[in-house]
């Protein structure tokens, strides 16, 4: 059980509510967010859409991996450590505690690592109750005003296909909604993220970037195996293998016959 009953969570202070779920399962192996005033100088968020800037960062973190390292490895990388820090936090306080947290660009900061990486992100408060429920709206402060716009700046600098951005992020996505789904006093609570994953289509017409970013395939295993879609080509960086989920790893084929082999290109993205 969490520290706080159910109800007095809800009824809370939205930031301690938050930081709440994280002192016991299933996030207790989770780094919360962070609500307090940054420690040492930060970056505002939104200054990654800057080209100047979020080049400089994406330089010195494929600078880390040596000389001549894969750019467009390295920028898929460099994703997974910012779109994790941002999205899991939001996706909790969104599905557990109907919270949106002030996750868009011009409304949060961040610590930058020794590397270029992202290290940690700093938010101003806790949040405001969902303005709705519907699963295509009550995740776009953070789909369609931080990660979209982000996505389509470190695809322009690094010419690395979207697809493998958007893949990197519905890996945390659906982590998220079945990490939520476990929670002891929130059973089911992931439902609404993981029907998102589901849609194709959206309303407006557009396709659905994080459409079944996760396959759960019988391998002859005890249980289905979780392989993502697409490979996120960190293979393509020095002395690093590929991912336990990657879909080009030999033993995350498909055990039945006809079933095609996933197949990447240079560019990580399905051929």
């Amino acid at each position: 059980m969490t520290d706080m009953p159910l109800a007095s969570l809800r009824r809370g202070a939205p930031a301690e509510a938050v930081l709440a779920l994280y002192r016991q399962p299933p996030l207790d192996a989770l780094k919360p967010p962070a609500f307090e005033a940054p420690e040492g100088p930060t970056l505002p968020v939104a200054a990654l859409l800057e080209r100047e800037t979020l080049t400089e960062l994406l330089d010195r973190f494929t600078a880390s991996f040596g000389e001549d390292a894969d750019r467009r490895a390295a920028a898929s990388i460099w994703s997974k450590f910012h779109l994790s820090a941002v999205s899991i936090p939001a996706l909790v306080a969104n599905l557990l505690l109907d919270l949106e947290l002030p996750v868009a660009p011009d409304e949060m900061r961040l610590s930058v690592g020794d590397r270029g990486q992202t290290s940690r992100l700093w938010l101003p408060h806790g949040g405001w109750p969902l303005s709705s429920q519907a699963p295509e709206t009550r995740f776009r402060r953070l789909i369609d005003a931080h990660c979209g716009p982000l996505i389509e700046a470190l695809a322009g600098i690094s010419g690395l296909s979207p697809k493998v951005f958007w893949s990197n992020l519905g890996h945390y996505v659906e982590y998220a909604g079945q990490t939520c789904n476990r929670h002891p006093d929130f059973a089911g609570s992931g439902e609404p993220l993981l029907r998102l994953l589901e849609i194709r289509t959206l309303s407006d017409g557009r396709r659905n970037p994080l459409f079944r970013p996760i396959r759960y395939l019988e391998l002859g295993g005890e249980a289905p195996a979780r392989v993502r879609r697409l490979c996120c080509i960190k293979y393509r960086l020095p002395e690093e293998a590929l991912c336990g989920g990657c879909p080009l790893k030999p033993e995350n084929l498909p055990a039945k016959r006809g079933r095609r082999r996933p197949r990447t290109d240079i560019a990580g993205e399905d051929v």
